[in-house]
């Protein structure tokens, strides 16, 4: 054989030979599918409270009486515990029918609150009272 056609038998056999490995060496087609799916960021669930009356008067051995009422906001649903703060200790506080309510994404509930005010003349004057509702479950 010439030495002409060893080369090209040579040249065919090498690009074969890089043909057949870059055939081998080659990875099939990626297949990516996608899915969209909407994300919605709603307000916090929440309460809100209220009272039948920002200012209360009354006298020495007296109750004086007031509502406070909690609705759900955003859909809450839970126990809601009142308290009342910012009286001196000789008075009294009863929260009715309880301290505690259950409330529902639909439905306000509220309590009555009876502030005892013992007969002593030394506690005249101006008290600021603070009524909290508080819930430390969330949904």
């Amino acid at each position: 054989m010439k030495k002409s056609t060893l080369i090209i038998i040579g040249l065919l056999v090498a690009i074969l030979i890089v043909g057949v490995a870059i055939i081998l060496t080659q990875t099939p087609p990626t297949i990516t599918k996608t899915a969209e799916v909407t994300l919605t960021i709603q307000p916090s669930p929440d309460i809100n409270l209220t009272t039948s009356t920002e200012h209360i008067d009354s006298f020495p051995n007296r109750v004086a009486s007031f509502a406070a009422t909690v609705a759900s906001v955003n859909n809450f649903a839970g126990e809601v515990v009142f308290s009342v703060d910012g009286l001196p200790p000789e008075m009294t506080v009863s929260i009715l029918p309880s301290d505690t309510v259950t409330l529902g994404p639909s439905e306000p509930k509220g309590v009555q609150i009876d502030i005892g005010i013992p007969d002593d003349q030394s506690l005249i004057g101006d008290y600021t009272i603070t009524v909290t509702a508080e819930s430390t479950q969330h949904n």
